[in-house]
């Protein structure tokens, strides 16, 4: 039966084609740089072929059920979809600009969350439910509750093969006019065989839901790829879908068992191997794809997929960055008498593959590597045709020693190095400025860009901010390195010459870190950076610092919010005197640690687990609670 529905999909694939890799015409190059592209399905089989590893999964009967929807039945391929190339306008829906957005690293281009909100209404997700709240101060309510996925036991898909259980959850919401894009991740395990085998088939899903009339939302599109999401971001109209997607088992007569497929209303398809870009630096089985999705015609406008792993995303107007870390090794033989010594030294590097977004096309564009590896977006900043990253370099040492005259081979105790360096890459990704070495035995926490500075703070007992001038992209030079105690896990440009930080105290000695800290840095002059003001804070733990969709930070409002583990508390700054508390909200009984804070006007709203708390802005006093399973 497997080969029979295989042959089908192979005929259908040579009269529909799938989704394009790209919305120019299909005279124009699909790369502008120098790679590989797949012929045919076995030239990718070969090629995942040098870098297959071990692994306990089932072989091939199990990979039928990627054939299924969640109804069990199998989708034949989608037509190929042709669309006008993505604009990039800002929509506004009308609606004056006093309410804040999701906390993001490029201006405008927008971040998905778990909570939004369109100066109206309060969109949220929670528990596989999309809530819909009208903002109106003391007057808040719950407009609309949608489930959105089906239950464990709705996606059980029952085979001759066991029992797959499927399982969906939502993790991220985006705005775009009248539509709520909701992402998902759906995982499907199988309980196969005596032994209870199991293999892992995965999904990202988007539903596109219309929601002119808020009190009833209506799924208007579903579109998907397979893997992990690792990333998404959206440009006017257009969704970019991010995702990994990891093989394991194949067989190379069965195509399934290791081509990823897009989705399209139902209709599935695997990609085609002329839009699969053979990586140099591939190191293991993995793809990375992504999507260019147009929200309003809920098609995918052009795809990309690239045979090499990816784990960090950036994205600029121009051009979406995929990086990925690998570890290298270098050998060192020397001969000392009846001794021969040979040196083993691994070190990190990060690939960088330059996605070119510009045109509305997805185009590989260019690819490089720098030395170390990278936390997170952070660390990645394009700049007037530039693009600088920051690294922390480790490297591992050591040795085997072999008598030659008694044939015994002996082995070395390691050695660990670390430290850090910035580094500028041109449009090509070649590197044409650096500075390195930098806080040997360290690592980097934090890093923000504003301009031609950039900023970063690496620890170990105390916290030195660098900060770096970048006006000559090939001259990079050290202006400042601040060592106060601390650390900050994460920077925010607050104003003009100044520098938010939030994270933690530590011991000078030690090292050992201590409850939470804010601090202002005055950057008005880089060469002599000092630490305004800073504020211990009797907390222990925020998302905010791990995650920067979770905090709120606005001069013009002069707010600073972000959740706890027991409640959120918003904080004002003021020039002389520094940080000053404006309210702590705790609501211990129904409390989310990822809740999430926003303004409309001159109310404060916490969205949290259970509902909303609304603040009033002058008194910054708690007025009302709306909770999500209760309406007006």
């Amino acid at each position: 039966m497997r080969r029979f529905f295989i042959g089908i999909i192979a005929t259908l694939l040579l009269c529909t084609g799938i989704p394009g890799c790209s919305s120019t015409p299909s005279t124009s190059p699909v790369s502008l740089v120098n790679l590989d592209f797949a012929a045919d399905y076995t030239t990718i089989y070969n090629k995942l072929s040098e870098f297959q590893y071990n692994n306990y999964f089932p072989s091939t009967a199990s990979r039928d059920l990627i054939m299924l929807s969640a109804e069990g039945a199998m989708s034949p391929p989608a037509p190929m979809v042709t669309v006008p190339a993505p604009t990039f306008a800002i929509a506004t829906n009308g609606i004056a600009d006093d309410y804040s957005k999701t906390n993001v690293q490029v201006e405008g281009i927008d971040e998905g969350d778990i909570v939004k909100t369109d100066g109206r209404y309060i969109y949220s997700l929670r528990d596989g439910m999309l809530s819909i709240y009208k903002a109106d101060g003391a007057n808040t309510y719950l407009v609309s509750t949608t489930k959105l996925l089906s239950t464990t036991e709705e996606l059980k898909i029952y085979t001759d093969f066991g029992i797959p259980y499927g399982n969906e959850y939502a993790s991220e919401l985006f705005l775009y006019e009248n539509y709520v894009v909701v992402i998902t991740q759906y995982s499907q395990y199988l309980s196969y065989g005596y032994w209870q085998t199991w293999e892992n088939v995965r999904n990202c899903n988007v539903y596109i839901y219309d929601v002119s009339d808020p009190t009833t939302p209506e799924l208007v599109h579903k579109l998907g790829q397979d893997g992990d999401v690792i990333a998404s971001r959206l440009i006017g109209n257009t969704l970019y879908l991010i995702s990994t997607y990891s093989v394991y088992n194949f067989s190379e007569d069965d195509p399934e068992t290791y081509i990823p497929a897009l989705y399209v209303d139902g209709v599935r398809a695997l990609i085609a191997p002329s839009c699969i870009a053979i990586m140099p630096y591939v190191n293991y089985s993995s793809y990375t794809i992504v999507s260019a999705i147009d929200i309003q015609s809920g098609t995918i406008a052009a795809n990309q997929t690239l045979l090499g792993g990816g784990s960090t995303i950036y994205m600029s107007w121009q051009n979406l960055y995929i990086t990925d870390g690998s570890y290298k090794t270098e050998e060192n033989t020397r001969n000392d008498g009846n001794f021969t010594v040979v040196e083993y030294t691994n070190y990190s590097s990060t690939n960088i593959t330059r996605i070119d977004i510009s045109s509305g096309s997805v185009v590989v564009a260019a690819y490089g590597s720098v030395p170390g590896s990278l936390g997170d977006q952070f660390h990645l900043d394009e700049y007037q045709g530039y693009l600088r990253v920051v690294t922390t370099n480790d490297s591992y040492t050591h040795y085997t020693i072999e008598d030659r005259v008694r044939e015994v081979i002996g082995y070395s105790g390691g050695e660990s190095k670390s430290s850090n360096g910035l580094y500028v890459l041109d449009m090509s990704l070649t590197q044409v400025g650096a500075v390195d070495s930098l806080a040997p035995g360290e690592r980097v926490y934090s890093v923000r860009f504003d301009g031609d500075i950039g900023y970063f703070v690496t620890f170990r007992t105390v916290d030195p901010l660098f900060a770096v001038d970048l006006s000559d992209p090939h001259n990079p030079t050290v202006l400042s390195a601040l060592k106060i105690p601390g650390f900050s896990q994460y920077l925010h440009v607050y104003s003009d010459g100044l520098l938010f930080g939030l994270g933690y105290n530590a011991d000078e000695l030690t090292g050992r870190r201590g409850t939470m800290k804010l601090s202002m840095f005055d950057t008005s002059d880089p060469a002599d950076v000092t630490e305004a003001h800073t504020l211990s804070i009797s907390t222990n733990y925020s998302t905010a610092l791990y995650n920067h969709k979770a905090i709120v930070v606005d001069s013009g409002k002069n707010i600073i919010g972000f959740p706890t583990e027991s409640g959120y508390v918003i904080y004002g700054y003021d020039d002389q005197t520094g940080f000053f508390r404006r309210a702590s909200i705790t609501l211990l009984d129904n409390w989310w640690s990822d809740s999430r804070g926003l303004y409309i006007a001159e109310y404060f709203y916490i969205v949290h687990n259970n509902g909303i708390a609304v603040i009033d802005m002058d008194s910054f006093q708690l007025i009302t609670t709306v909770y999500a399973n209760s309406n007006r």
